[in-house]
């Protein structure tokens, strides 16, 4: 996909502007994703997405061919996702909407064929994915970042640290103190984070946080 990817850089960068759309396609699905659990708000995200999109298309003489397509164009939603907060903290009555969690949008659906399945654990499940969500919206932005990244979009660090300028260190210690951090607040809004995925996010790990 990256080969791919570079292919039709080139051909865009040379003048077939029309290519650029190909981009779009492949990779709009993964920074929608990415920004609405960021913002969380659906209508936001699809105007960052499209704003990204322009900014891209706008900056791709500049795109380095060191780090991939989609990792550069996720940082460019990173940095617009940003502004846009700031821009929310600065204008009185703005309140910060949750950031949204779950790690594909498809796998959110409850989807079990059996006539046998119980209505009631939909009904549970959505009540821990909205306390899930409440609780990292209560995190600091760098803090969500990180965590949407590695623990749910399932970015290796290198990527992340490539998107969001930070170094790998860096976000491994916040990644840690981001968990447990959430861990405390699901405590706090009722959920049970002694054990099991709502308090440990897929891929957490001991004490110190060493992930590899």
């Amino acid at each position: 996909m990256a080969d791919e990817d570079a292919a039709v850089v080139e051909a865009v960068i040379a003048g077939d502007t029309g290519a650029f759309r190909l981009l779009v396609e492949r990779h709009k699905g993964r920074l929608f994703g990415v920004l609405v659990r960021l913002v969380g708000d659906r209508d936001a995200a699809e105007e960052l997405a499209q704003e990204t999109f322009v900014k891209a298309f706008r900056s791709l003489r500049g795109f380095r061919r060191e780090a991939r397509f989609g990792t550069w164009l996720v940082q460019i939603g990173i940095h617009a996702a940003r502004d846009r907060a700031r821009s929310a903290r600065r204008r009185p009555g703005v309140v910060s909407i949750e950031a949204l969690c779950e790690a594909r949008r498809h796998d959110l659906e409850i989807v079990d064929p059996s006539p046998a399945a119980d209505p009631s654990f939909a009904v549970e499940a959505e009540e821990e994915r909205a306390r899930m969500r409440s609780a990292l919206a209560t995190l600091p932005a760098d803090y969500r970042e990180v965590l949407i990244l590695k623990h749910f979009a399932e970015w290796p660090y290198e990527e992340i640290a490539a998107a969001t300028g930070d170094s790998v260190g860096t976000l491994k210690v916040r990644a840690y103190r981001a968990r447990l951090l959430l861990r405390e607040r699901l405590v706090e809004l009722g959920g049970d984070a002694a054990g099991g995925d709502a308090g440990r996010p897929a891929g957490a790990t001991g004490p110190r946080g060493a992930q590899t």
